[in-house]
């Protein structure tokens, strides 16, 4: 069984998950953490829904096998599987609550009253709904517009994260979606994006991109902590598993300044 002592998962298609795993830390800075990235089936973004789901239960058994307390799923194309009637009955067959960062990110819509929101987000996510569907849910009022891009998560993942091409496909994305609709806030709706975010921001200065890790972040501590099992310790351990290349995650987890005094490691998944 899970004790306070047992650790968080975190999955990804990628790398795009640390972004998460950045906010968990500042906020939980005495959990020990376990993260696996599929980067060798990533993009998961542009494959079909039995693709996710079977991808999905392999990192999920995985970290059952490490007896995680709780899960953290920071991508939100495997979120759009847990969010959809039609997807979401394999995540009941494991034993510890499985969190998608798309309810938090609609919670902070809702809970701001924004008007007029657009996403940016792989072509799976918009093709679901789920953002705009949740939102609709709980605020019909709020006008909810979807951009889907096929190539940014990859670029990404690529990890020459100043190449030009990142800047023009965010460009491309974000002069669409304003042109077409009167959006004041953007939803970064694919943990990839915030690892960019200064170009996102540099693109439309006058836009707010809402990167829902924090939020996140939030959830799992209110989760744990109506489960008492939250960890006292002052000191957390992370370990990255990938089942693709390792030299992307040290790129990134610098970009994000993730300089965490505790030993990690990064293995092969």
């Amino acid at each position: 069984m899970f004790s306070a002592e047992s650790p968080i998962g975190v999955i990804d298609s990628g790398v795009g998950g640390l972004t998460s795993v950045k906010e968990i830390i500042n906020l939980l800075p005495g959990e020990d953490i376990i993260y696996c990235g599929d980067n060798m089936n990533a993009p998961y973004g542009n494959r079909s829904a039995d693709d996710i789901i079977s991808l999905t239960k392999k990192m999920l058994t995985f970290l059952q096998s490490r007896n995680v307390k709780l899960v953290a799923v920071a991508c939100n194309t495997i979120s759009s599987t847990l969010e959809s009637e039609e997807y979401s009955g394999y995540a009941k067959s494991f034993p510890f609550p499985i969190l998608s960062i798309i309810e938090p990110a609609v919670e902070d819509v809702i809970r701001q009253q924004y008007k007029n929101v657009g996403i940016i987000a792989t072509e799976f996510t918009i093709k679901t709904g789920c953002h705009k569907e949740l939102i609709k849910k709980l605020n019909s009022t709020i006008n909810v517009f979807g951009e889907p891009s096929k190539n940014l998560a990859m670029l990404i993942e690529e990890g020459n994260l100043n190449a030009p091409a990142i800047l023009n496909d965010i460009k491309k994305h974000v002069n669409h979606l304003i042109s077409l609709h009167p959006v004041n806030e953007i939803i970064l709706g694919c943990t990839h994006y915030p690892i960019v975010q200064n170009f996102f921001e540099a693109v439309a200065p006058d836009i707010k991109f809402i990167n829902p890790a924090h939020d996140q972040a939030i959830s799992i501590k209110n989760h744990l902590g109506q489960l008492n099992l939250l960890n006292s310790s002052n000191i957390g351990t992370l370990q990255i598993n990938t089942s693709g290349s390792m030299e992307i995650y040290k790129t990134v987890l610098g970009e994000l300044s993730i300089t965490k005094p505790h030993t990690f490691s990064i293995r092969q998944f």
